[in-house]
């Protein structure tokens, strides 16, 4: 299953916490995880190649120069997310079925005032599986020649040795198929990569850089905003899965350090 949870979160006292708590959100998500399944936290927590889950820094507050200022009162809210089935189990149970009362970001623990994973209510929340997807690519009208994706946290890849802060086409689609042939049991081709590369174009943009700030104080240079992206082609079957990896997007992330709040996108058109 895969699944997209927000917790709102709440604070009884204003406070100022870094400008990106992703990996505290990580911190705390995995904390969590270990009460209940401890030898998977650890396989979280230690595994090479992309994480089975993603953890968003808070999604409804624009850092300052000082960084994230709360106020008593304030609602804000952070994102789960699972791509594997015994991952998104157990976030379904220990938020959903048994909700936590508070939850720790950066020290400063937050009044959990309601958990939701419901797309009707929250547009960055829902569920599904790798087959349901899979079924409505292959059914259907022939899919729509673009798809237009929100990245809503700093979004960088590595390519060539270097980190290229930008959200090309075959870096986007590239990053999506990885993702999704890692934890699905359908496979896709990874030719999808190429055909992001050489077939996907950028029709339009609404981009700005945000840095990162890393654990050893060095900055990690994202991009945010919007982009539209068109196929070249009108093949149904490589139309189908740009569209189909489109609405993954919402569940696994793009990019690097998508566990620790970096690379969270949704499609939001197309």
């Amino acid at each position: 299953m895969l699944i997209s949870i927000v917790l709102a979160l709440i604070s009884e006292t204003a406070v100022t916490l870094p400008s990106f708590v992703g990996r505290a959100n990580y911190a705390a998500t995995l904390a969590m995880i270990n009460r209940v399944d401890a030898e998977l936290a650890a396989q979280i927590h230690a595994g090479e190649g992309p994480k089975p889950l993603t953890c968003s820094s808070l999604l409804n507050v624009r850092p300052t120069r000082e960084g994230l200022a709360i106020h008593a009162g304030q609602l804000c809210h952070v994102r789960i997310t699972g791509l594997a089935p015994a991952v998104s189990a157990v976030l379904a149970t220990s938020l959903l079925e048994q909700p936590p009362a508070q939850w720790e970001l950066h020290n400063h623990l937050f009044g959990v005032s309601e958990v939701i994973c419901d797309p009707a209510r929250h547009g960055w929340t829902g569920h599904t599986t790798y087959e349901t997807l899979t079924a409505a690519t292959l059914t259907g009208e022939k899919p729509a020649p673009a798809v237009t994706l929100e990245f809503a946290a700093p979004t960088a890849f590595k390519s060539r040795e270097m980190t290229m802060p930008v959200p090309l086409p075959g870096l986007v689609f590239g990053s999506l198929v990885e993702r999704w042939n890692t934890f699905s049991p359908v496979t896709l081709s990874p030719e999808m990569r190429r055909f992001g590369e050489e077939m996907v174009a950028i029709s339009r943009y609404k981009l700005e850089s945000r840095a990162v700030e890393q654990k050893n104080q060095a900055l990690r240079i994202g991009g945010m905003g919007e982009v539209s992206y068109r196929s070249l082609a009108r093949d149904r079957y490589w139309l189908s899965v740009m569209h189909m990896l489109a609405d993954f997007a919402l569940f696994s992330g793009v990019g690097v350090q998508t566990a620790t709040g970096m690379g969270q996108v949704r499609r939001i058109g197309g």
